[in-house]
């Protein structure tokens, strides 16, 4: 590190962090960590929905065709394995690999800040005007300061229980994901519900000679196994039954409750999946991921960064919220039913 005073220091090298390293005012000081590499990829099924289309736009990001795979979804075709139903509808996607997205935001962002990788966030203590931000690396613990925190460090925030521990985070979900040697082809993304095995959904998406295919327990406790029960459901369908090449495991937000989204006070602020910011119907979160990330950065220059923060985060919380009804809806079996015998309009 070139030096231990900065404007900001950046938690959680994912798109929220990125997406706040890209938006910080001209000669802001800041650094960037991480308690991983962001390169190395995660539990994700790598669509970027609408939404975190338009997200990469605002931010004057145009997505390179290296990061972009095929095929690239345009419908989605659903499975309740509850009641047999099944309703296909149009959503176009853009279908990526998220290893390479998330190396490619990271180098976005070091354009602008400093980068140190492996650090784990260990604790703050407040000084007048400043935050001292203690991270453990090497086995060693270093100290920054900074007028700023962000905290983007994903749903288990390590900064949301350090610093706000009366505000818990949302509650997680267990995600587990297997890639598939691909079989028959797959051109669409295939969802699946199936209640005695998940609270949640599975998906199943195309990628370059495979298939991510994958679930979210809300209840821990033997979700393997319920994981290897479902996985063998869906594997009876020709297109889902190459041999396993890969898995991955990561926990993933659903907020369930208003307040278990928080934006942060004073001068630590939290963005992403740390503020609660995660659909809880298709857990999908970059696309609030970059927003708020973004409004994190852009707030620095301000004489106010909570302030000024607060307001673009009560409008993207506003958004989760109304994704709660849509959440009750389509994980009851009872309404599900209802729902997919209707024409379809998501």
């Amino acid at each position: 590190m070139a030096g231990t005073d900065y404007d900001v220091i950046l938690v959680g090298a994912g798109p929220a962090g990125c997406a706040a390293a890209m938006r910080l005012p001209a000669g802001a000081r800041a650094i960037l960590v991480d308690r991983g590499d962001p390169a190395d990829g995660r539990c994700c099924g790598g669509l970027l929905a609408p939404d975190a289309q338009r997200a990469l736009m605002r931010l004057g990001l145009d997505l390179p065709e290296t990061v972009r795979v095929q095929p690239a979804p345009q419908r989605v075709h659903v499975r309740d394995l509850d009641s047999g139903l099944e309703q296909t509808y149009r959503r176009r996607y853009w279908n990526v690999d998220r290893a390479k997205l998330d190396g490619w935001l990271l180098e976005e962002a070091r354009r602008r800040v400093e980068f140190l990788p492996h650090a784990r966030f260990a604790g703050l203590e407040r000084e007048p005007g400043r935050v001292v931000v203690h991270m453990v690396r090497d086995g060693k613990t270093e100290s920054l300061s900074s007028r700023l925190l962000v905290g983007a460090d994903g749903a288990h925030s390590a900064v949301r229980r350090t610093v706000f521990p009366e505000r818990p985070g949302p509650r997680t979900a267990l995600a587990i994901q297997v890639s598939l040697a691909a079989g028959k082809n797959l051109d669409a993304h295939e969802v699946f519900f199936s209640s005695r095995h998940t609270d949640f959904y599975a998906w199943a998406i195309p990628k370059p000679g495979a298939v991510l295919v994958g679930s979210a327990f809300g209840d821990p406790h033997g979700a393997r196994r319920r994981f290897e029960d479902l996985l063998a459901r869906m594997r009876e369908s020709p297109a889902l039954g190459g041999e396993i090449l890969e898995r991955s495991a990561r926990l993933l937000g659903r907020p369930r409750e208003r307040a278990e989204l928080f934006g942060g006070a004073g001068p630590v602020l939290l963005a992403g999946e740390a503020a609660g910011l995660v659909s809880p119907s298709s857990g999908e979160g970059i696309s609030f991921a970059l927003e708020s990330g973004a409004a994190a950065g852009e707030a620095v220059g301000g004489n106010q960064p909570a302030r000024n923060y607060e307001r673009v985060f009560r409008r993207l919380a506003r958004r989760v919220r109304r994704k709660f009804l849509k959440a009750r809806v389509i994980f009851s079996p009872r309404c599900r039913r209802v729902v997919l015998r209707l024409p379809w309009c998501p």
